[in-house]
């Protein structure tokens, strides 16, 4: 008799009860601090469904393992697990034998690096620093569901209420500040969505938060060469939806899948644009329709925004070192009349941003110390994809650029 497939909405449940405990516990044992839960960056959203896998590894049973759910009414299995989320588990699955075998040293490394802190073991060991790209990876794409997403604020809340007030005397209730990304809908293409469809895909675009741009530029130094990072972001966007069918398909699947396809085209747009824009000087920025500088770097940059430029810069620099690489190891093999070429990692890591953890292992049947270098990568731009969503001047124009985008490509 086969096996009843779990209710899709009982594991999440379930998800979320872990992840409330693992935050508090982070909390708890200094891991992570009020001040990092109330603000909810980025790599702390990161470590929070990092840190469930983490500990439901340390409790799993089995082989191969399986994890009791908190109130016990159901054991995730190979066998019941729902398809959405069979690649995640299967990964998972192959590092609870790794992390149980840990020495508590290595654990709490491996804990101190899902939250984003340096280990107190140098160097740091090479299988945990595996499992701990492993463990994010998977974060990461849970991240990226929505309905985890609009559940998220209240395990940060939960973590926080658990904790004792931090200053003698405090009364008031923290809150965290953390908000799920905008929502991403399609509908009926409009003349309007048309002539805003022909200014992202040719870089052209303008309107009245452009204009208010221009005006505010002036107050604040930087402004507008953001708004031109952003639009030269969000120009590639056109190009990955013609080019990326499985982002498409993915979008036929109904609304929770709409935040996935979201963000899979906005990591192939950055990948798009690092390879194209960016060198080690900044960004070559699309053209406006108005005189702007050819490369903006980290100077023409608002400070607090540098960190984020930093980060593309340093994503662009390992992307060309990637394919360097694959076109060095092309025309070796091709010399030595090798007959089945290797996969470039290029097009492993992009099958990986597109479809997700597990897709790049149809280009190579192997998991080798390549996927190391794929998964690392592929982590780095799945949380920069992250971090722009929680950038104001990202989140005033992403759904409005994906919905068009959306609704034209549908045609």
């Amino acid at each position: 008799m086969a096996t009843a497939t779990l209710d899709e909405n009982d594991v999440v449940r379930a998800f979320h009860a872990i992840t409330r405990s693992a935050l508090a516990h982070a909390r708890a044992e200094g891991l992570l601090t009020a001040d990092e839960l109330e603000t909810a960056d980025v790599d702390v959203q990161v470590a929070g469904p990092s840190l469930a896998l983490f500990f439901a590894a340390l409790s799993a049973r089995g082989n191969p393992p399986s994890i009791t759910s908190p109130d016990a009414s159901f054991a995730l299995t190979s066998t019941n697990c729902p398809a959405p989320f069979a690649s995640a588990f299967k990964l998972w699955q192959t590092s609870v034998p790794k992390i149980q075998s840990f020495p508590l040293d290595a654990r709490h490394d491996l804990a101190l690096v899902l939250c984003d802190k340096p280990a107190e073991s140098s160097p740091l060991r090479l299988d945990v620093a595996r499992t701990a790209a492993d463990l994010k990876g998977i974060a990461l794409e849970i991240l990226q569901r929505r309905t985890f997403q609009d559940r998220f604020q209240a395990d940060f809340q939960a973590a926080l209420d658990s904790a004792r007030p931090r200053r003698s005397g405090e009364s008031q209730r923290a809150r965290t500040t953390y908000e799920p990304p905008p929502m991403y809908s399609e509908g009926e293409p409009t003349e309007e969505t048309k002539r805003a469809y022909g200014h992202i895909a040719t870089g052209r675009y303008s309107d009245s938060s452009e204009e208010n741009a221009r005006v505010a530029a002036a107050e604040q130094p930087g402004l507008e060469n953001l708004s031109l990072i952003r639009e030269t972001l969000y120009s590639a966007l056109a190009d990955v939806f013609v080019e990326t069918p499985s982002i498409r398909q993915m979008l036929s699947r109904g609304p929770e899948w709409s935040a996935k396809a979201f963000f899979a085209a906005t990591c192939l747009a950055i990948v798009e644009v690092a390879l194209s824009r960016i060198n080690r000087h900044g960004v070559r920025a699309v053209d406006l329709g108005r005189t702007s500088p050819k490369v903006i770097g980290l100077n023409e940059t608002p400070t607090h925004l540098r960190p984020f430029l930093s980060r593309l810069i340093e994503v662009s620099q390992a992307l060309r070192a990637l394919a360097d690489a694959d076109d060095a190891r092309a025309v070796q093999e091709a010399t030595e009349g090798v007959e089945q070429l290797t996969p470039p990692k290029l097009d492993r890591l992009k099958e990986r941003l597109a479809k997700g953890i597990g897709a790049e292992e149809t280009l190579s049947s192997a998991r080798s110390s390549v996927d190391g270098e794929v998964a690392g990568l592929a982590n780095a731009i799945n949380t920069l994809a992250l971090g722009m969503s929680a950038l104001p001047a990202f989140r005033e124009r992403q759904a409005q650029a994906f919905q068009i985008l959306v609704s034209v490509t549908s045609l």
